[in-house]
């Protein structure tokens, strides 16, 4: 049975609660804060595995699960899920209960058909699953689990599709996931992660740099287009090109004496340590060298565990709506 009088479990859901409240676009018909944190709870109970010493880790890809006839609030439903205060008490929640991420926990919306299986209790409602990353999604690691013995079999490095890799860093904005990896041919960079049409809810793209989206209206996120960039690998370069945004994009390139800055529409070639300027929001662009993605999350495990959890204090409720009249809407 769950324990609601648990301080992270209940700032959850008074996160939850708040934020559900405070959105116009949103009622308690569409997400009820007390069974997603109930499913989430019976989640990481069901789908624990054995690791390495001992370890005792979980899936790290939170998967909301929205009905067709909602499809119309995947932003709304998706900045709840991403925001800071529900990610970080989460997190705090799993480090005081000894569980171990092997990935950062990556959050996804997906909209499932009416008669799916996977909504068959959620009386119209969104529903919360914990799963390993899809073969099909881009990870820097790759996790073989036995469900029968509750294991892992085998953790090893993702086979990266390009020769080089490079890191984005975001220097003034909230992002999804920062210090990112690029480790495939094209890489989107915008605001919120699923970009759908706003007249015919068509789904557009998927961004992987992702900025994130604020009620407040001068959050530098907010000045990122949905749709804004894209950095393409190409004959062992990186390029940079602007998808049609509202507020432009530049390069700022240090070249020891001044700072040279580029106006970027197509294809624009990035050189090491190049500022990307989105809108209002700064990016570092680095090469890296060959990272051994196995050794460094064994180190971020270890790093986590290190902590002592008691000291940890919960992240405070905050409001939360997706509306900024300062956004722009491509």
């Amino acid at each position: 049975m769950i324990d609601f009088s648990n301080r992270y479990l209940s700032q959850l859901v008074d996160f939850l609660t708040d934020s559900v409240s405070s959105n116009p676009l949103l009622t308690f018909d569409d997400l009820d804060p007390k069974e997603i944190v109930f499913q989430m709870d019976q989640e990481i109970r069901l789908k624990t595995v054995k690791w390495h010493d001992d370890l005792v880790c979980i899936p790290n890809v939170v998967r909301i699960l929205l009905p067709e006839d909602k499809a119309e609030k995947t932003e709304e439903i998706e900045v709840i899920f991403n925001a800071h205060p529900f990610v970080e008490t989460l997190n705090l929640y799993l480090s005081e209960n000894r569980f171990s991420l092997l990935m950062p926990l990556r959050v996804e919306v997906e909209v499932l058909s009416k008669g799916s299986s996977r909504l068959m209790y959620s009386a119209g409602r969104c529903a919360l699953n914990l799963d390993w990353p899809l073969a099909e999604e881009t990870e820097l690691l790759d996790v073989f689990i036995d469900d029968v013995k509750k294991q892992v079999l085998k953790v090893q490095q993702h086979r990266s599709a390009i020769t080089r890799h490079a890191r984005l860093s975001a220097l003034n904005a909230d992002v999804y996931h920062n210090n990112y990896v690029i480790t495939k041919e094209i890489t989107y960079l915008g605001r919120l992660r699923a970009v759908r049409d706003k007249e015919t809810g068509k789904f557009l793209r998927r961004n992987d740099f992702v900025f994130s989206q604020l009620d407040t209206p001068e959050a530098i996120g907010n000045s990122v287009s949905r749709q804004h960039a894209k950095i393409e690998f190409s004959n062992n370069y990186f390029y940079l090109s602007d998808q049609g945004s509202a507020n432009s994009t530049t390069i700022e390139r240090d070249n020891g004496e001044e700072v040279e800055v580029i106006k970027v529409t197509e294809n624009v070639q990035l050189q090491n340590n190049d500022t990307i300027v989105l809108g209002s929001a700064r990016v570092k662009f680095n090469l890296i060298d060959q990272i051994n993605m196995l050794e460094l999350a064994l180190q971020q495990i270890q790093s986590r565990t290190s902590i002592k959890t008691e000291r940890a204090v919960p992240m405070p409720t905050m409001k939360l709506s997706s509306y900024s009249p300062t956004t722009p809407e491509n």
